[in-house]
């Protein structure tokens, strides 16, 4: 469960193309590249992937990021990004059934995007247990938005404090970051399928790398000055956010993931 749920993108994903809005639904599926193929000739799939779906899909994208900072770091993940979980719901209405009997309008798509000349055909990569990850108050956000590199945490909420926790998502840290400086926001995901279901996870959202350096200029994460004026306005609700959780935000493992431009 641990593994996977860091394994996130981070920003992801198609997602964390600055400017773009935030998904309702993305995928995640952490992925080793195969002995003789290369990160780019990865990317380059996908590209050529979400070519298609922006083509011939409605709602549905591809994205593909890199680990790098944390558990994960220098190791890709990729997946697929949903505008709206109807939207996820329309292409796979059975979760873990990914058959052509499954999932008929996935397939018809993949086809379609076969047909046009786009080879989906490919043995680059190994890919790791998946998981469907759905935004916490998706509907109560305005305009969300993901930057160039997003830092994913677990959050190990309190058996039984679910409900409680997810109505303070939405009534208090969503409000205390729309609050704070551009740039710099926190959405929390809940696993809906997969292996992380269940699974609570923060995504930190900084507009670029450049931002998250001024926060955390090294790996070993000490926050600077920038970061603690940053900071200083959604402390409280962070220091409430803390009371629903088995350990602090700070202790549990990261990933900080640098979004990978795969088009529109």
């Amino acid at each position: 469960m641990k593994k996977c749920t860091l394994a996130v993108v981070g920003l992801l994903l198609g997602i964390t193309l600055f400017g773009q809005n935030l998904p309702e639904v993305f995928s995640s599926i952490p992925i080793k590249v195969n002995e003789g193929h290369s990160p780019p000739e990865v990317t380059n799939y996908i590209k050529a992937l979400n070519r298609g779906l922006s083509q011939f899909g409605r709602g549905i994208g591809a994205w593909i990021s890199y680990g790098d900072r944390g558990e994960r770091a220098q190791q890709l993940v990729w997946g697929f990004t949903f505008d709206f979980k109807e939207s996820r719901d329309y292409y796979f209405p059975k979760a873990d059934d990914t058959s052509d009997a499954g999932s008929p309008q996935f397939a018809a798509l993949f086809e379609k995007i076969a047909d046009s000349g786009i080879d989906l055909n490919q043995n680059l990569t190994e890919a790791e247990p998946y998981t469907d990850w759905v935004c916490v108050g998706y509907d109560q956000l305005i305009n969300p938005q993901l930057g160039g590199l997003v830092a994913v945490r677990t959050i190990p909420i309190k058996s039984g404090s679910e409900s409680s926790f997810e109505k303070f998502v939405t009534s208090e840290l969503y409000p205390a970051y729309q609050k704070n400086d551009p740039g710099f926001n926190a959405y929390v995901f809940k696993g809906d399928r997969g292996q992380g279901k269940g699974a609570y996870i923060m995504l930190w959202s900084f507009q670029s790398v450049s931002q998250r350096n001024s926060f955390f200029p090294t790996p070993e994460g000490e926050a600077t000055e920038t970061f603690t004026k940053a900071y200083a306005n959604i402390s409280p609700v962070m220091d409430k956010l803390a009371q629903f959780t088995d350990s602090t935000i700070e202790a549990t493992a990261y990933t900080d993931y640098i979004s990978i431009d795969v088009g529109n």
